[in-house]
């Protein structure tokens, strides 16, 4: 063996960062699929939307709650899970951590449902309160919207005989009353009736539920999945959120 081989020190040579976030403040971490239009092609799932997927992605938060990790909830749209952790946040609050070990749990847990491959990324996003938390859900509630509208027009262009291509292109720059017409007149669909999850997104939560031991009566929190939420921009959305977040108190 070559002798600079034997005095490399290669654990002086680990890159990593020592970047942490305060461990005793909520934080969200959001995981978005790589590459998901190849995942739809190679699973063949039906467009515009395929519950199937969902399922799928719903599966990581819930695998993670019934690990007992701090999971306060989680919203999932599209190829997306936002994560809200509630402190104190593990690893001491390590980005580099919470960044690799979510995304990629989640990667196994739903490339094992759906019996193909995935991946997805990590970001981090600092929310310093209740208000914050309510605020971030409702932008990402109102991205879900936006997604539904030009999933449902793409999907609607296509088959009257556009190419993908040209179908985008097309859908460049339209406004949402556009897109609208758009999906009636070729579809015959009103989208402000499709499903709620397709429009508003999926909730898992934990709820109280009360059980009968032999010491007598147990109350615990256990993970709950909802597919049909209100509008978090609501005054009745807000109360939900917040209902869901006594986990935080």
């Amino acid at each position: 063996m070559d002798a600079s081989t034997k005095s490399t020190n290669w654990k002086e040579r680990e890159i990593f960062s020592g970047l942490r976030i305060p461990p005793d403040a909520p934080v969200m971490v959001r995981i978005d699929g790589w590459r998901f239009h190849k995942v739809a092609e190679g699973l063949g799932l039906e467009r515009p939307f395929d519950r199937r997927l969902i399922e799928a992605l719903i599966q990581a938060p819930l695998s993670l709650m019934k690990m007992g990790f701090p999971l306060a909830l989680s919203f999932t749209f599209s190829d997306e899970i936002s994560f809200l952790l509630h402190p104190p946040i593990p690893w001491s609050g390590r980005v580099e951590k919470l960044i690799s070990v979510i995304p990629s749990h989640s990667s196994a847990i739903v490339s094992m449902v759906l019996n193909y491959p995935v991946c997805f990324d990590a970001r981090i996003i600092i929310l310093r309160d209740l208000d914050e938390i309510i605020s971030y859900l409702s932008w990402r509630q109102s991205e879900a919207w936006r997604n539904a509208l030009n999933s449902y027009a793409l999907f609607a262009l296509e088959r009257s005989g556009l190419s993908r291509e040209d179908a985008v292109k097309e859908l460049r720059n339209k406004k949402a009353d556009s897109l609208h017409e758009i999906i009636f007149t070729k579809l015959g669909i009103n989208i402000t009736k499709i499903p709620p999850w397709q429009r508003r997104g999926v909730i898992v939560r934990k709820k109280y539920e009360e059980r009968s031991h032999e010491s007598g009566k147990v109350v615990r929190r256990v993970p709950e999945v909802d597919w049909d939420i209100p509008l978090f921009s609501t005054p009745e959305g807000r109360d939900y959120l917040m209902e869901a977040l006594k986990v935080l108190e």
